[in-house]
């Protein structure tokens, strides 16, 4: 169902299952943006998380190997669960950035994806708020 190996010589996560088969980064600020989503991560990550760090410490361990250098961004006590000799550790004094960050990346995919040749982007942006805004 998950798979993460380089594709088209990019890394990158494979979901193929549960009527899905795409790459991560192609539905990462549309699909996996959306509320019905963002709801159920809680649940998933409880029941899973042991999984996921595994997952991703196998990633990292991946393009590690074929000499990417990896930044691993995530909760502290999560990370520290991903072997690995190099740590440092970011913290914001306004975290509500976080939020309008992830807003701003569902309007604009919204946007970007109905938006054509000469259409006026404004008024694309402000519908795609407007749609964001009553889902």
């Amino acid at each position: 169902m998950l798979e993460f190996d380089s594709f088209d010589g990019v890394f990158d996560i494979r979901i193929n299952g549960l009527g899905i088969d795409a790459r991560v980064s192609q539905i990462a600020n549309t699909l996996l943006k959306e509320p019905k989503v963002g709801k159920n991560i809680p649940t998933v990550a409880k029941e899973t998380q042991g999984e996921v760090v595994a997952f991703a410490g196998n990633a990292c361990k991946k393009m590690g190997d074929a000499g990417t250098v990896v930044l691993l961004e995530g909760r502290e006590q999560t990370l520290n669960f991903i072997p690995s000799p190099y740590r440092f550790c970011l913290t914001m004094s306004d975290t509500t950035v976080i939020g309008a960050r992830r807003a701003a990346q569902r309007i604009a995919a919204l946007a970007a994806s109905c938006v054509k040749e000469g259409d006026d982007l404004a008024a694309a942006v402000k519908a795609s708020l407007t749609e964001v805004a009553a889902s």
